[in-house]
């Protein structure tokens, strides 16, 4: 194995018996294999992959695609069927926090105890010990037992204990943002002290954007079988289209059986569904549309949460005569304006900008960042204002709205968000049917030539 290379898994299968009957276990076990009596459940097939040191790979898929069960054999508490992984360097798992406490020691005794597992020594724990209470900070509760502590308590100190152990090898299942606000935001500073340190990185999230953000690679798994590994952006989109098209063999086949329900009840035989017609799904799309337009301007409360350290003031859909606007035309220019202040007199330095645009039944319809559009983070203040233009808008009827985020500087991070902050609905002139209406040039040629239309009558 090359000397830059900290994780290499190699054809690891994982297989689990699944008996029936509880009774089959114990024939299984008298039987001595010469009978089977169990299922056998592939969780993992034929899993392979390398992991340079200081890499960020993401591990991506849909639930029981076995992320868990590989994230298991990695960290050693699962052994595979077949395969082999080798590892070179000490693992860190944030998997399930606080696996190994014991809730009847105090918090201070678990951090010795769960530093030990980890791989650290006493006088190195005792040397970190202050910091990792300090990022902790639950305060007196450290000397209490943890079958006391509340679930977040719980979180915050398997959390502290966990990334303080100085790990070659970081293992984060879905758990970053534990706690309250400012704690989440302790955590991912932390997070990216590991990263930006050269930390290796193993990272699970269902979250498209977390994993295009932090990971040079990454692994698709489907159904326990590895579809894909390779440049995360390419991995990610071939996740996206996967998952979008799942959804909607999932959605038509709960509207054929309730449509088939409907006919039995009826007492009329199942009839085969025809595709609608242009004009059908145009008058579809148009009358489903709710019938009272929403305030152009969004004027906002103040935050719920005492750590937020942003507030969006406002947030106007305005025309290209600076007119705020509800009805928009297809192919107009649009210009989307936030306005914001910092609720704290030191906000932090660096900050990004989000929006995301959606359809009235929630379809996501696109969405970006200024750290996307190559846009550095920028310097924050007490107040701010975000214009984005947008020239020929494409969108073709029906009803939108926006969502206006304000990021930390990576774009992890919330400090402040809009969510449907401006409705509104788009009109057109039948040029075209569906969401876009894309720009086009048509060329026709008839036996080499270039076609003529027919003279109008």
């Amino acid at each position: 194995m090359s000397s830059d290379i900290v994780l290499s898994v190699e054809s690891v299968s994982k297989a689990y018996n699944i008996y029936e009957k509880p009774q089959d276990r114990l024939k299984q076990m008298l039987f001595r294999g010469r009978r089977k009596y169990y299922n056998d459940f592939w969780a993992l097939r034929d899993i392979s992959f390398e992991v340079a040191r200081g890499e960020t790979v993401g591990i991506i898929g849909r639930n029981g695609s076995g992320k868990s069960t590989l994230l298991q054999i990695i960290t050693g508490t699962v052994t595979p069927t077949s395969g082999r992984v080798t590892v070179h360097g000490r693992i860190s798992p944030l998997l399930e926090l606080g696996s190994g406490f014991n809730g009847e020691f105090t918090g201070r005794e678990n951090v010795f105890l769960n530093a030990a597992v980890l791989g650290m020594s006493r006088e190195q724990t005792e040397a970190r010990y202050d910091e990792m209470a300090a990022f902790a900070d639950i305060g007196e509760f450290i000397d209490s037992p943890v079958k006391h502590y509340s679930s977040g308590m719980f979180a915050r100190l398997a959390f502290a204990v966990a990334v303080h152990v100085d790990p070659e090898i970081l293992i984060v299942d879905e758990i970053l943002a534990v706690g309250d606000a400012a704690f989440q935001r302790r955590c991912m500073q932390k997070f990216y002290e590991i990263r930006d340190g050269g930390c290796t990185i193993l990272f699970v999230s269902h979250d498209r954007y977390q994993v295009n953000t932090v990971c040079q690679r990454a692994l698709y798994l489907e159904k326990g079988k590895q579809v894909l590994f390779g440049p995360a952006r390419r991995v990610v989109d071939r996740y996206a289209i996967d998952t979008e098209e799942a959804m909607a063999r999932s959605q038509a086949a709960v509207k054929a059986a309730a449509q088939a329900r409907a006919q039995e009840a009826r007492g009329e035989a199942p009839v085969e569904p025809r595709p609608s017609s242009t004009l059908a799904l145009v008058n579809a799309q148009q009358s489903g549309l709710p019938g009272d337009a929403a305030p152009s301007s969004a004027e906002l409360p103040p935050a719920h949460e005492p750590e937020s350290l942003f507030r969006i003031t406002s947030v106007d859909l305005l025309d290209s005569n600076g007119n705020p606007v509800e009805l928009v035309k297809c192919g107009a220019d649009l210009r989307l304006v936030m306005e914001f202040e910092a609720l704290s007199d030191l906000p932090p330095a660096l900050i990004s900008f989000v929006f995301n645009l959606y359809r009235h039944d929630d379809s996501y319809m696109c969405g970006t960042t200024t750290l996307m559009d190559d846009m550095g983070p920028h310097l924050s203040g007490q107040r701010g204002r975000v214009t984005i233009d947008f020239p020929n808008f494409p969108l073709l009827a029906g009803r939108y709205k926006w969502r206006m985020a304000i990021n930390d500087d990576r774009g992890f991070v919330v400090y402040a968000e809009a969510k449907d902050a401006v409705v509104f609905e788009v009109v057109d002139d039948f040029k075209a049917v569906g969401m876009v209406n894309l720009s086009r040039r048509w060329t026709v040629e008839i036996d080499g030539l270039p076609a003529r239309q027919p003279e109008r009558q």
